[in-house]
């Protein structure tokens, strides 16, 4: 069996800078079912939406929604920031720019390593920032 190829580091730094848009509709039954599985019966999340929606909505997206290949066999998720601005309400329409804007080389005697890191705007149908967003994913 052959060994799939991989861009090399270098490769992958050349993509820095780009950009992918992705909107979603905040839908009151999988906002429902979100707070369902992570058990807040908070009648709140009738009208708004909950933070985690989001912040979970976007793990698929990213780095990944950008298409930016993994220079190294593995990867594994390395956290990543959210500030909010305003209140999300079922219904509005969230429109996010992900910008895939570093490279960091983190190899050590362990092996070769890099950490990738993308940021993110979200903004709801009137233009409104409603979060900022840092997302990290080292592969190795």
């Amino acid at each position: 069996m052959t060994e799939e190829k991989r861009p090399t580091v270098e490769e992958v730094k050349a993509m820095i800078g780009k950009v992918n848009k992705e909107t979603m509709v905040m839908d009151a039954s999988r906002v429902r079912a979100f707070c369902q599985a992570i058990g807040d019966t908070n009648p709140r999340w009738q009208e708004f939406v909950h933070p985690g929606f989001l912040t979970n909505a976007n793990m698929s997206s990213g780095i990944s929604g950008l298409g930016i290949p993994w220079p190294y066999k593995r990867i594994v998720a390395a956290g990543a920031d959210w500030e909010f601005y305003k209140p999300i309400k079922i219904g509005d329409t969230i429109t996010t720019t992900h910008e895939f804007t570093e490279l960091q080389d983190k190899g050590s005697d362990k092996g070769p390593r890099v950490l990738m890191i993308s940021k993110s705007k979200h903004v709801n149908q009137k233009g409104e920032l409603v979060a900022l967003s840092t997302g990290r994913v080292m592969s190795y």
